[in-house]
């Protein structure tokens, strides 16, 4: 990731924070090293900190991101910080605040442009650089996305992608299932079976139904009828075997529930 690559160690140890862990912006500078369990590998994220209200805990499952949380807690003197000490903080020990003049940089360099300021104290950028920050369209908000896509293309259930990101509702972590073509391609090749169409096979020149077919089919990889069974007998067999593929019928036709997997992709809601 380019954006890596051009930020500053501070700003970097903060997109590995979001990524790795989906944290909301707003959470992460609330967090207190007092909020992490270092032997559970946990990060707590206080109620009054969420967006939900609700207390949620994050793992701290990469390498990088344990390696990440054991610098920023050591300071100048190579000291652990107190643990009420904010996580991500600046040079003087303070909140980070929003910096977003760090953001804009490493964004427009990641992207091979050279950042130009229209005053001394880094406020505001000249009208081009700011338009082509506009057109880049990146924003902080942007890492949880990826960290959320991440998540489900290495195929994590919705529902525990739900709770890492503190969703109140899957219909919101339903947006985030944006699935690749080569995913959706690979998905469909497990239907390969290895057989190939025959136009001399005389089922499909004489108008067999699929379910004719199919009882055919099955019929061929059993052994023979006995001479003794009755006609009746291999027809309830044949009715019993259809049942089953087909999997019976639901007791209740009109409340019949069926699961879905949503690949829409459209702005996010969280």
């Amino acid at each position: 990731m380019r954006l890596l690559t051009v930020a500053q160690p501070f700003l970097r140890s903060m997109v590995i924070a979001a990524l790795d862990t989906g944290m909301r912006q707003g959470e992460m500078l609330a967090l207190r090293f007092a909020d992490i369990e270092w032997t559970r590998h946990l990060i707590t994220l206080r109620g009054e900190t969420t967006k939900s209200r609700k207390t949620r805990a994050v793992p701290i499952a990469t390498t990088r991101l344990k390696a990440v949380l054991e610098w920023l807690r050591r300071d100048a003197d190579g000291e652990k910080k107190p643990d009420q000490t904010r996580v991500f903080t600046d040079e003087a020990g303070e909140g980070a605040g929003r910096f977003r003049t760090a953001w804009v940089t490493a964004v427009l360099k990641a992207h091979g442009i050279k950042p130009e300021w229209t005053s001394y104290n880094w406020t505001e950028l000249t009208p081009a650089c700011r338009g082509h920050f506009r057109r880049i369209n990146l924003h902080w908000h942007d890492l949880r996305h990826e960290y959320a896509s991440q998540l489900v293309e290495r195929g994590v259930p919705l529902a525990q992608v739900r709770d890492l990101l503190g969703h109140a509702s899957i219909t919101t972590t339903e947006h985030y299932d944006n699935q690749k073509l080569e995913n959706l391609q690979a998905a469909a090749t497990r239907l390969e079976a290895g057989r190939t169409f025959d136009p001399t096979d005389v089922r499909s020149m004489t108008g067999t139904t699929f379910q004719e077919s199919f009882k055919i089919e099955r019929r061929s990889q059993r052994s023979a009828p006995s001479a003794k069974g009755s006609k009746t007998a291999v027809n309830a067999l044949e009715e019993s075997e259809l049942e089953a593929w087909l999997g019976g019928r639901d007791s209740n036709p009109d409340t019949m529930v069926q699961s879905h997997v949503s690949y829409r992709w459209t702005t996010s809601q969280c």
